[in-house]
This record gives C-alpha cells, structure tokens and sequence, in this order.
C-alpha cells in the first residue's frame, strides 16, 4: 500500500470517529448537541379524592375515618339524660342515636370517648383532633365558633330560669316579674364550662354570673338561695319540677319564647365534607325531634 492510501484511510477513520463522538454528545446532552425532547409530564390528580381499600374514592377527611375504622365521638363523663346516658351498662339517649346513626351511614365501628368533665373541654377535644366529632348536648357559642363548625341543629331548646321565690321576691319589690327579669341585676348560677355561661353574659350582662360544676349542685344553691335564680334550656328545668314536684313550694321557673339554644354535632375546622354529610344525614331523618316530643317519651 502507497504511502497516499495510507493518509487517505487514517483520515477516514479519523471521520467516523468524530461522528461517532458527534452522536454520544447529542445523546448524553453536551454543548453544541440538540436535547432529546421532553417527557409529557404525568396528569395531576385534581380530584382531591383518597382511594380506599375496598376501592371507594372519598374526601380525605371521610376517608380518615373509613381507613381508621371507627368514628371517635367526644362525650362529656356526666349523664345527661334523656340526651346521653349509661343504662343498665349501655349507652342510650337521643344523642347516642344521632351518634350511631352517623357511625352506620359511614360503615364504621363507633367508640365514645367520655374522659371530658366540662362540655367546653368535649368541644376541644375534636378542635385539637382527639376526636372526629363531639355529639354531647352542644350548644352553639361564639367562643367555640372560632375553633370548630357546628352542623345544623337536631334539636331546638328554650332558655329558662329557675327562680328561688323568697330571694326573687327580695330583688323585685314592688317591679312586675317581666321588668325585673328583662333588666336582672341579681345572682345567676350557671354550669361551669358549658355554653350558658356565654348565654348569661350576653343576655343578661348585669347579672352577676356564679358558675358550679354540675347541675345538682346548681339546684341545691338555687334551693338555698345561694343565687337568686338559675340559668339552663328549659326541658332541664320542666324536667327537674316534674321529676320533684315538691320543689314548687320554694323555685318557679320562667321561660323565653324569643330565646333558643339549638344544638348541634361538633367537627374539626378542616373536616368540611364530614360537615356537610352530618347536615345532610340530620336533615334526612324522618322523625325531628323537640324538646317536647322528647320529654313526652321519657314523661
């Protein structure tokens, strides 16, 4: 071979090695090589929803409960019939109803938590997520409306007073009963930590607010005249004079007709589709309770 046609072949493959090297910069994306075109991206989700294990696509704060198994209900530690009470060992009333209704509907298990001494502190239990709802004889307050969401009420209570006559009679001298009331100024005993130590600050800002820690002990100084009256709904008192009608001789009551403390179940501030579906499950039921068909069952 001619020293020419030596050149002429080492040339050539000095050719194919510069498009080989040519070809590796453009795949591996150096300088001066076209890029390899994107991948199209992965379509987000924008459902929001959460696949369960038996394949249900639910809102995160419903699918919470579904993959937990239960519903964790907060209940204050103290019966209160004929809302919630312990019966021969089993929980009855018609807040247990409400509770496991809402437990079937989600096809969970139910559990109730009653380590709660004050209805405030059932209230925060679920604001602080120890619990998924509170179903416990709640009214609604402004104090509580900025840490949770109240559903609708299922039921609707009066505001009444329990009125010890002598003391009563003491403070109103020679006023009708309305005036005295509409502008009271005296003693008022209320339950410690419950929604009526709000009502009586609102409602009656002269009165001069005590609070006790149960409602026994509430009566017994309304008895004494400890407090010149008491403040609660009215189906608490009614119930109370008719359960001992001997109490008449020293307590009356009054009631409101433009006064309400409806009630409602208790959720956590994120859990909104858990809200809406208690809304819808409390304004599906056939029957509505009131107060009066209440007392008429346990009468």
């Amino acid at each position: 071979m001619s020293r020419l046609s030596s050149i002429a072949l080492l040339l050539a493959a000095l050719c194919l090695c510069a498009v080989a090297w040519a070809h590796g910069a453009q795949q591996n994306g150096k300088p001066g090589a076209q890029p390899a075109a994107p991948a199209a991206p992965a379509e987000p989700d924008r459902t929001g929803l959460v696949k369960v294990a038996d394949g249900r696509m639910l809102a995160p704060d419903i699918a919470r409960i579904v993959n937990h198994g239960e519903l964790v209900v907060a209940m204050l530690a103290t019966d209160n019939p004929p809302f919630f009470a312990n019966k021969n060992g089993d929980l009855v009333g018609t807040d247990i109803d409400l509770a496991k209704l809402i437990s079937r509907e989600l096809g969970v298990s139910l559990r109730f938590d009653r380590s709660y001494k004050t209805f405030d502190s059932v209230v925060e239990a679920v604001a602080l997520g120890k619990a998924d709802v509170a179903v416990s004889r709640l009214g609604r307050t402004l104090k509580r409306a900025q840490m949770v969401h109240f559903s609708i009420s299922y039921i609707k209570l009066g505001h009444a007073l329990l009125i010890n006559r002598i003391r009563f009679a003491e403070l109103a001298g020679d006023r009708p009963l309305p005036q005295v009331v509409r502008d009271y100024n005296g003693t008022m005993g209320v339950l410690a930590g419950s929604s009526w130590v709000e009502f009586g600050r609102r409602n009656f800002p002269k009165a001069k607010l005590v609070t006790y820690p149960t409602w026994p002990e509430l009566v017994e100084a309304a008895k004494k005249g400890e407090v010149t009256v008491v403040y609660r709904d009215e189906m608490e008192v009614v119930q109370l004079l008719r359960e001992d009608p001997g109490l008449a001789l020293t307590l009356r009551t009054v009631t409101f007709s433009d006064l309400e403390a409806p009630l409602s179940v208790i959720v956590g501030i994120r859990d909104l589709t858990l809200l809406s579906f208690i809304n819808e499950l409390i304004a599906q039921r056939a029957v509505q309770p009131t107060a009066d068909s209440v007392l008429r069952v346990i009468k």
